[in-house]
């Protein structure tokens, strides 16, 4: 009988991976699929009404707090950065610095957001960076698949170190109630040559395409209005964006720590630490701001857990089944998600923004990887797939509705570089997590 059960999870979970890669509502999918997988747990004699009640509905949701809290935070950190006129600076100077040359110019424009997004999080900071970044791209000549692809991918290029996004995927990837502490040495290791490459793998796409589109005009930086009556912040300032991460690594602060004296810092070398009701109306403004900004996130995730912890109730009428499929040999594992990499796609089963889910706790429930290797090998595809180049991610969708890109050509421009990229990303963690 459980056999039976665990072969009907497993095809409920591939009629989820349809519904996810069409577009389906993903709240009401990830709700439902928690439901679905608590009645065939409890008919399997594995889940009672006090596992779903007490540990599913009511456990799921309230264990995902501190992570949520981080989220909200990192978001926070990135209205910050707008509203106090730090990142227009940046943008500002590698635009001086690029001159005329234009794909100069792009290239330290994606140098400048992907630093940005190493603590900036949300997507209404992906948003005010974007109408400031497209227009120089544009007025560069840069065509409008190129200006999407290259920034969204510089977006993402900072997220293997941004605290938020590194905290959603920890509180999702969760196996015995234990979460990746993605603070230490081994992580900052692998996410510093992960953003590199990914940086590089933008760079190429920019030169590449300019060269063969050969349709960029000469361009003065001075034409490009970024708002002149806004004056450039200060050197000390604009060092804001990598504190965080500086203060993590170095001084070993936690997450929030980091933040919290990141504004102080923002505050007091951009001028706007000196009157206390001032203080006070910045900081409300930018948290209505920023919690404003990751709102649907929260609550995806937070059905995301209902999910999760019913998955986790149903391992052992999965984990029989799964087993005997999985590869033992590590590097095998590694080198499939790699080959792979596209199913992370339209919310597919290699993201846990999706189908991933799914995916995450089936694996899980066999017992044979530990979380120190299922956390690199599944944050991988998300990031270089999922949140850099999927129109299904809130702010690709946005970047392709806002420059009126198809999205066919959209990914004809960056779906080749993001399959090498991760194809590439998974063998380097295979030797830094599991070699």
């Amino acid at each position: 009988m459980q056999t039976i059960i665990g072969a009907v999870l497993l095809v409920s979970f591939f009629a989820f991976i349809y519904y996810a890669a069409r577009g389906g509502n993903m709240l009401l999918g990830l709700f439902c699929m928690a439901m679905l997988w608590s009645a065939l747990g409890a008919i399997g004699g594995v889940v009672n009404w006090e596992t779903v009640n007490k540990t599913v509905i009511q456990g799921g949701p309230e264990g995902f707090g501190p992570t949520a809290v981080n989220i909200m935070f990192g978001s926070w950190f990135g209205r910050v950065l707008i509203e106090t006129g730090i990142a227009r600076t940046i943008i500002r100077k590698a635009v001086e610095l690029g001159g005329d040359k234009p794909s100069l110019t792009t290239v330290l424009l994606c140098i400048v957001v992907a630093c940005i997004f190493t603590t900036a999080y949300g997507a209404g900071a992906v948003v005010a960076i974007g109408v400031i970044v497209f227009p120089i791209m544009l007025s560069l000549g840069v065509s409008k698949p190129l200006a999407t692809g290259s920034f969204v991918m510089a977006v993402s290029a900072g997220l293997y170190f941004n605290s938020s996004l590194l905290s959603q995927a920890a509180g999702t990837m969760v196996i015995n109630d234990q979460k990746y502490d993605f603070a230490n040495p081994t992580w900052y290791t692998f996410a510093g040559i992960a953003m590199a490459l990914q940086l590089l793998f933008t760079i190429i796409l920019v030169i590449v395409q300019i060269n063969r589109e050969r349709k960029v005009q000469a361009w003065a930086a001075q034409e490009v209005d970024l708002n002149p009556e806004l004056k450039n912040v200060n050197f000390l300032a604009c060092l804001t964006p990598v504190l965080p991460v500086f203060f993590a690594i170095v001084f070993k602060l936690s997450s929030i720590a980091a933040i919290v004296v990141s504004v102080a810092w923002a505050l007091i070398t951009t001028g706007n630490f000196r009157r206390w009701n001032d203080i006070g109306s910045l900081i409300e403004k930018t948290f209505h701001d920023g919690t404003s900004d990751v709102g649907l996130v929260l609550a995806f995730l937070l059905f995301m857990q209902m999910f999760a912890k019913a998955a986790g109730a149903c391992k052992d009428l999965l984990a029989p089944i799964v087993s005997p499929i999985l590869p033992e040999n590590l590097f095998l594992l590694f080198l499939v998600f790699g080959i792979l990499g596209i199913l992370a796609l339209f919310r597919g089963p290699l993201t846990i923004w999706g189908a991933g889910t799914a995916t995450f706790a089936i694996i899980a429930s066999t017992g044979l990887y530990p979380l120190s290797i299922l956390y690199p090998l599944f944050y991988i595809p998300c990031v270089a797939i999922n949140t850099s180049i999927c129109p299904t991610q809130s702010w690709v969708s946005w970047a392709i509705g806002y420059n009126k890109v198809s999205i066919k050509d959209h990914l004809k421009r960056v779906l080749p570089y993001s399959l090498v990229l991760v194809f590439v990303l998974e063998i380097i963690a295979y030797f830094i997590f599991a070699a």
